[in-house]
């Protein structure tokens, strides 16, 4: 008859494996949290306009452990700032975390009161204009109010800076303002032209290779619009009476 292990003896090496187990996992578990582990350094990359230090203050979370620290929780935070369009955050062991943003820039200003407020071109509400941008359109519209990181309504302010980004080089080097009026979209060129776009219909690189098109042969023939209109499919453009001796718009463009 062949020997084999006991029941006692079975019941023993199962506690000792037990006990072994619950010695690595407890073991592990502490050497995780031990302060070798804990966050020393906040690495950021990519900042221009925005301080490090308010970028590290909304990277706070409880625990100090580099294993508990939540990186999608922290780049929710850091885009939370108006000046931050992306955020990425990876940890780097034993104790850094490194942040790389990507800022926002500014295309547009809008008047509100005696304040300049600089707009990107999702429509966010950035800050005040400091006078250090250069080449921005003004943007304005029936807009009481601007707060830094608020988003401008997109179906009017947004249509207008969609445009914006859409024009052609000959048209973005004319225009001035973007005017917000009744839930339209008006351009206004700098030889005092305004271009009606109306609503965004989802067809905005058309109007602006039309645009393009129609200021392009108004140069060639030495004329200047009062008005361009493409709200609709037929484009009407109503033409500027020039005054004795007033330079045409191909004399004006050629003596730059």
């Amino acid at each position: 008859m062949s020997s084999g292990p006991t029941p006692k003896r079975e019941r023993r090496s199962a506690t000792f494996a037990l006990v072994i187990l619950f010695c690595l996992f407890t073991g592990v578990f502490f050497f995780l949290r031990s302060p070798y582990f804990h966050i020393r350094e906040f690495r950021v990359e990519g900042l221009e306009r925005v301080g490090k230090d308010e970028i590290v203050a909304r990277c706070a979370q409880d625990s100090p452990s580099i294993f508990a620290f939540d990186t999608a929780k922290a780049e929710e935070i850091i885009e939370l700032s108006p000046w931050i369009e992306t955020a990425e955050v990876r940890r780097k062991l034993p104790d850094t975390v490194v942040i790389r943003v990507t800022e926002r820039t500014p295309v547009a200003f809008m008047p509100v009161g005696d304040t300049l407020w600089l707009i990107d071109a999702e429509a966010r509400v950035l800050g005040e204009d400091d006078g250090t941008w250069t080449g921005l359109i003004a943007i304005t519209g029936p807009e009481a109010s601007a707060t830094p990181g608020q988003f401008l309504d997109r179906n009017t302010y947004g249509w207008g800076l969609k445009a914006l980004m859409s024009l052609g080089p000959l048209a973005g080097e004319k225009l001035t303002e973007i005017s917000v009026q009744g839930g339209e979209v008006s351009l206004i060129l700098d030889d005092g032209c305004r271009v009606l776009l109306g609503n965004d219909s989802g067809d905005i690189a058309v109007k602006a290779a039309v645009l393009e098109s129609v200021l392009e042969d108004l140069s060639h023939e030495g004329k200047m619009a009062e008005r361009i209109d493409l709200r609709y499919e037929k484009v009407a453009i109503k033409l500027r009476l020039l005054e004795p001796g007033e330079p045409t718009t191909g004399e004006g463009l050629s003596g730059q």
